[in-house]
């Protein structure tokens, strides 16, 4: 709690430099109140009870222990140092947001606060950013208002930013480089060095994203192609300023084409430059491609088939990425989306020929890549832009604006009883989500002068889950973690004193963990038992 209100007091703070500011201190009051009360709302939903709302992910689980253990080794969970790829359950994650979350984990220690912190600060410091870019470009008032609304506070948004899957970090990341982008715009011809800068930072922004989300290097190029070209047709960069851009970002991901050139085309794990580039025992494109599953032409006219549904419905039946009443867009929004799309056609800006830009790069990802809301998000921030764009040319009169706020606002009441009360269990409880209250009975039991802790309720790949609540050495847990390979994912059977099974009988100095109502095959009457929520331990 201390945390969260030392965060909204840091931000408004924020809020009060930046209405003070030339940018802001100028426009009228109306504009000013209705900023003050955007960033209160985009900040608040964040911070408010983001470590416990929804159950620890086993992502996350793993996410976090990979910076506790780079925090305070060098090494990830498969003793590689400063890797590039994180190893993980053998079919790698994404590196970028565990290495920004080691310097909380660092001094907060390894749990939910820590580790959720940095997504939640980035997400509303990607707000003021664009904002100040939106500013900068000196686009109309009413589109700021709408794109803050619309991308910030959507259903979708609010929830991704509130728990620590890795991957939700690139639209983040994508949103600030948007913001680099429309910086660079604003900048006049003469004044060289903050034209510069702001290239700089848009490119480098776009090369960093390349390690928060795997899936989206099929857009990346795509986009970085692209835009550059857009720029360069409308003079506002020269073929001199491509080609840096161009050896920038290849300076900053040619670890990532060594990684891609070892597990797609064959290789070993290198060592290079102080770096690891690791070679993973299988690669998630199994699981997360349609090629190789059957007729490829039928796979990608299905999956057409899906993303039109989850589009329209916003509901991928994942509790953790969209509630099954609500959906990744509020009802009906994805209407004025279409709507923007035709505007943007019929009058472009540069800043529509970004969002474009970034839709059109997409189309790789909802051809081939299994459709649900997280191989997504690179398509989020021009959807949600579209969104405000078609607001932006139907409401017009006052009127119009009136019923639009009463709308939205009601919308966003409806969300957060359904968030914070309605689905509260299922969010903390889902199909791969452990309660708080696991924590304490892992926390416990790990307390205890035992010789084997039997956790006969955990899912499969439930072994991150003691190693998030009570972390070791990650050569320790290499040293002790079962001798067993896997095809693909890992889901080792024990690790030290943790064995994640049923026993045939409980011997004295063993402990169980079970959940309430598990069927265990033997008597349990010569064991204290202590309860933490539906876990019980007994000891």
């Amino acid at each position: 709690m201390q945390i969260q209100l030392l965060s909204i007091f840091l931000i408004i703070i924020a809020i009060v430099i930046l209405v003070n500011s030339p940018l802001v201190k100028t426009q009228s009051i109306c504009f000013k109140f209705g900023i003050i009360l955007l960033l209160l709302a985009i900040a608040s939903i964040r911070i408010f009870h983001y470590d416990t709302q929804m159950g620890l992910n086993l992502d996350e689980a793993m996410g976090g222990y990979n910076a506790w253990s780079l925090a305070h080794y060098g090494l990830d969970s498969a003793l590689h140092e400063n890797p590039v790829y994180l190893y993980a359950w053998g079919t790698g994650m994404n590196v970028l947001y565990p290495l920004i979350a080691i310097p909380f984990v660092k001094l907060l220690g390894l749990n939910l606060i820590a580790y959720r912190l940095p997504m939640v600060l980035l997400s509303i410091f990607s707000a003021f950013v664009l904002l100040i870019g939106m500013l900068k470009y000196k686009l109309p008032n009413k589109l700021i208002i709408l794109s803050l609304l619309t991308i910030f506070l959507s259903p979708w948004s609010m929830m991704a930013n509130r728990w620590a899957l890795e991957s939700n970090l690139f639209p983040i990341i994508f949103c600030l480089a948007a913001a680099a982008y429309l910086f660079f715009l604003s900048q006049k011809k003469t004044d060289r060095l903050k034209r510069y800068i702001s290239l700089f930072l848009f490119v480098f922004m776009i090369a960093i994203s390349a390690y928060a989300y795997s899936n989206n290097w099929l857009m990346l190029p795509i986009f970085f192609c692209a835009i550059f070209l857009s720029l360069y047709l409308h003079k506002q960069i020269t073929a001199l300023e491509i080609l840096g851009s161009f050896l920038v970002t290849l300076l900053i991901v040619w670890p990532l084409l060594l990684f891609v050139k070892i597990n797609f085309l064959g290789g070993k794990t290198v060592h290079f430059f102080m770096l690891t580039i690791p070679k993973l025992s299988s690669s998630r494109s199994n699981s997360e491609l349609v090629i190789g599953h059957g007729h490829l032409l039928q796979a990608v006219f299905n999956n057409i088939d899906q993303f039109v549904r989850l589009i329209v419905t916003g509901n991928d039946h994942l509790i953790w990425n969209s509630l099954p009443q609500i959906g990744i867009f509020y009802p009906i929004m994805f209407v004025f989306a279409l709507i923007g799309l035709y505007a943007a056609l019929l009058k472009r800006t540069q800043w529509d020929d970004f969002m474009l830009i970034s839709l059109i790069a997409c189309l790789p990802i909802i051809l081939i890549v299994k459709i649900n809301v997280n191989h997504l998000n690179a398509l989020m921030l021009p959807i949600l832009y579209l969104e405000a764009r078609g607001l932006d040319s139907i409401v017009q009169n006052r009127l119009l604006k009136i019923s639009f706020a009463l709308m939205f606002s009601a919308l966003f009441v409806v969300f957060t009883i359904f968030y914070f009360k309605i689905d509260q269990t299922d969010l903390s409880q889902g199909r791969t989500l452990t309660p708080e209250v696991l924590g304490q009975a892992v926390r416990f039991a790990d307390q205890q002068k035992t010789d084997k802790i039997y956790a006969a309720c955990f899912p499969k790949g439930g072994y991150v889950i003691p190693l998030f609540y009570t972390p070791v050495s990650p050569i320790i847990f290499n040293h002790e973690k079962a001798a067993e390979s896997f095809k693909t994912e890992s889901n080792y059977s024990s690790y030290g004193k943790w064995f994640f099974k049923t026993p045939r009988q409980l011997s004295k100095n063993s402990l169980l963990i079970m959940k309430k109502g598990q069927k265990i095959p033997f008597s349990l009457k010569n064991k204290r038992e202590k309860t933490f929520g539906q876990y019980r331990v007994y000891y």
